[in-house]
């Protein structure tokens, strides 16, 4: 059978297109979403000037988020009766009166809820198993909560929803509610007027230190591609050279080490499993006598193979001088984790 060719460029730009293809909503370049108000403005600012291109396998992963996303939407219009408004392609496009500071929540929610009157905004975040476990006993996340205040603070509503949903599991999802804050909103203006400074001024990508410096606070710097050039970053690489870490790399690490074991914990028995599987077919193989069989989902066989290696251990004995020699010595770097339980992390959400 022939596989067909995808053209990369073509597949990077369809995705891209599916990316953004709410045109309504404007061009992000042009202005601070919402979303990135409570990040590393730096960053921010650097994508909008110089964007990268998202690999292939983030755009994938973003796209399946956001399309789990419309889905818990239409679970929250069922569970409100229809009191939820402007998702979708009618989605509020808030902006701010004199600044370059927009958000589009992901509905609006009329009526009141859970003791909160009037009007509020929806937000839906999705999240791995275990950072819904965290979400669970430590709260929402400083952007998120950022993003929500934003939102209040544009649309001039007072409350607002998050529904926060497992991606693994649409039956673990739980709702946090948000009061609007006019000293937190305000802050966030603050933020917005600076990296506004930047956004309509001509400086280069790289040559933006001084006005925006690096936040490592809220962000994660190791996946920043604009790092390089980052004097905070590079900073904290030195100190970290010297066993200083970073308390946003140390919860960053935990979050990720918490769900390597999550993950290792369910492939080891499945691993197991096709071992022993595995072996069950050889030897069933075997006592038949038959080296091939043909079914009607595939094929099975032993193969026979050979190969001719090279003993060093008698080369050494026999000759330890000659084997000196031509003694290679390699460097690598080795992985090692030993998860010890829980922790304290806040794990990165989509």
């Amino acid at each position: 059978m022939n596989v067909p060719i995808v053209d990369q460029a073509g597949m990077q730009f369809a995705l891209q297109s599916r990316m953004e293809q709410n045109q309504r909503l404007g061009d992000r370049t042009q202005y601070i979403g919402a979303s990135e108000i409570g990040t590393c403005l730096r960053r921010v600012i650097c994508s909008k000037l110089q964007p990268e291109p998202f690999d292939h396998a983030s755009m994938g992963r973003m796209l399946a988020g956001k399309a789990m996303e419309n889905e818990v939407v239409q679970l929250v219009r069922v569970a409100l009766n229809g009191r939820l408004r402007n998702t979708g392609r009618v989605q509020l496009d808030l902006k701010h009166p004199t600044l370059p500071f927009h958000a589009h929540p992901d509905g609006r929610i009329i009526g009141g809820f859970d003791g909160l009157e009037g009007d509020g905004v929806l937000e839906v975040k999705t999240a791995s198993t275990s950072t819904f476990k965290r979400f669970l006993s430590d709260g929402l996340p400083q952007n998120y909560i950022d993003q929500v205040q934003a939102q209040l603070g544009l649309s001039g509503l007072l409350w607002g929803l998050v529904v926060m949903v497992s991606r693994e599991n649409l039956s673990e999802m739980t709702t946090f509610t948000l009061r609007f804050d006019p000293k937190h909103y305000a802050r966030l203006e603050e933020r917005a007027e600076k990296a506004m400074r930047v956004l309509t001024s001509d400086v280069s990508p790289y040559n933006i230190q001084e006005e925006l410096p690096g936040e490592p606070d809220r962000g994660f710097c190791h996946t920043c591609p604009y790092s390089a050039q980052c004097a905070i970053y590079q900073g904290q690489r030195e100190a970290g050279k010297r066993g200083e870490i970073p308390e946003v790399t140390r919860l960053q690490l935990e979050c990720q080490v918490e769900e390597i074991a999550s993950l290792e914990s369910i492939s080891g028995p499945m691993q197991e499993r096709v071992t022993e599987l595995r072996d069950q077919v050889k030897v069933a193989l075997q006592d038949s006598g038959a080296g091939k069989v043909l079914l009607k989902n595939g094929i099975v066989q032993i193969m026979e193979s050979s190969r001719t290696s090279f003993d060093s251990k008698a080369f050494q004995l026999e000759s330890p001088d000659l084997y000196s020699r031509f003694q290679k010595t390699s460097t690598f770097s080795t992985l090692r984790i030993t998860h010890k339980g829980d922790s304290q992390c806040q794990s990165m959400a989509s």
